[in-house]
């Protein structure tokens, strides 16, 4: 059981530093002017290739089936390892482009490397909680700048400090943050029958105005996903009366007021993300089979982001790995679906039923971010929670050998 958390621990090991720190520390190694910090920055880079290398080991001990054939995670292992060849063959910047491509399989492995353990529900569910201790840790420590900006102390930001000298987010990304705290804290308090349940309402006040000072449009978007989406899940309760216009207030204020200004064309502007998505199809239109490996936008466009996860797949691996990167998304939602995954949920008990219900709700978000963001498209925040979300809702539809019962229960 440790193992498998010291195991993703080194895959969120590489988040926020990359192959840039570790490259700059080879080129100063002998200068005696870098820092600790610098050193710790590129030893970190390599955490998730440690993690696939611990895997391998495993695998060359235990000889394990791969788990994803019949799975969606199994289109996004083909997407990578297509990523690890055309970064090889057909990136101008191959050492970087290989490095990227390697640390997006990273979770793949780790999730392949625990999936025969007897445990394994129980592992997955832990790997959850690890993220949701990670984005809390993170939405709190975003905290203090928002309520400066709050009080009129600093003016408003689009662009956040990450703790410990990490670097900066962008204000989608602390939306993001913001709305896995108030996905997980809504969840615990609208299902839990106990009393304690109310303490969820401590993170949770603090990340709906987190959320709602970002002005996040595709945070604000999930959050309108996720609200439909949980009345789906559990059917209609009469606490929605007090929820609901919570939501609705934050969206027409924070979403329309003030980021559109009162104006649906601001609303729906894309913030010159067009004039990228042409530069791209123009690149691709060059490359269209296999594309141009991985952060191929970093790479070709001096460190411009794509901002939508199909393009960015066509730039990196082309028409054929997109179609992969297509599939794991429209495939597992087919799979849901099929599986009347919404009776499930309302039938299940325990932490299972909380854990499933988050679940499908943070890849209803993150499915949705897809137009506006990479998101799962190459390795990043994105992609370590919808990995293990996706393993976890595959137990309940049927299509993962060892899955749990419908009424499965683990209080």
């Amino acid at each position: 059981m440790m193992y498998s958390i010291f195991l993703w621990l080194l895959v969120w090991g590489g988040m926020f530093t990359g192959w840039q720190n570790f490259y700059y520390y080879l080129a100063n190694a002998s200068n005696t002017a870098i820092t600790t910090m610098q050193i710790f920055q590129a030893a970190r880079a390599l955490f998730p290739l440690l993690a696939i290398f611990l895997c391998f080991l495993w695998y060359l001990k235990d000889r394990s089936k791969f788990p994803f054939a019949k799975d969606p995670l199994g289109f996004f292992f083909l997407y990578g390892l297509l990523g690890m060849l055309t970064s090889f063959f057909l990136s101008v910047s191959q050492d970087y482009a290989l490095y990227n491509a390697a640390i997006f399989l990273a979770p793949l492995f780790v999730i392949w490397c625990v999936h025969d353990n007897e445990n394994y529900r129980t592992i997955l569910r832990n790997v959850i909680y690890v993220n949701y201790a990670i984005f809390f840790f993170l939405t709190f420590a975003m905290l203090p700048s928002a309520y400066r900006i709050g009080r009129g102390f600093a003016s408003f930001t689009t662009v956040y400090d990450l703790p410990f000298g990490f670097g900066q987010v962008n204000r989608n990304g602390v939306g993001r943050y913001a709305l896995i705290v108030i996905i997980v804290s809504a969840v615990r308090i609208l299902t839990d029958q106990r009393r304690r349940r109310y303490v969820w309402v401590i993170p949770l006040t603090p990340a709906l105005f987190l959320l709602a000072q970002t002005q996040s449009r595709t945070s604000l978007l999930g959050l309108a996903v996720a609200s439909v989406l949980f009345i789906f899940l559990r059917g209609l309760n009469w606490r929605f009366l007090f929820a609901g216009p919570v939501v609705a207030f934050i969206l027409f204020t924070a979403g329309y007021q003030v980021r559109a200004g009162g104006h649906l064309d601001a609303l729906l502007s894309l913030t010159g993300r067009e004039a990228t998505w042409i530069k791209s199809w123009n690149m691709i239109k060059e490359s269209p089979y296999l594309g141009w490996g991985f952060y191929a936008d970093r790479i070709m466009f001096s460190g411009e982001h794509v901002h939508n996860s199909y393009l960015h797949a066509l730039l990196q691996v082309g028409v054929v790995g997109a179609l992969f990167f297509l599939a794991a998304i429209l495939s597992f939602w087919f799979i849901m679906f099929r599986s009347n995954i919404f009776r499930q949920c309302r039938e299940l008990r325990g932490s299972d039923q909380a854990v499933l219900m988050e679940s499908i709700m943070i890849v209803a978000f993150l499915s949705s971010r897809t137009f506006f963001e990479s998101t799962a498209a190459f390795y990043g925040v994105d992609l370590l929670l919808i990995i293990p979300a996706m393993a976890f809702i595959s137990l309940f539809t049927g299509r993962t050998p060892g899955g749990v019962g419908v009424l499965a229960e683990d209080a």
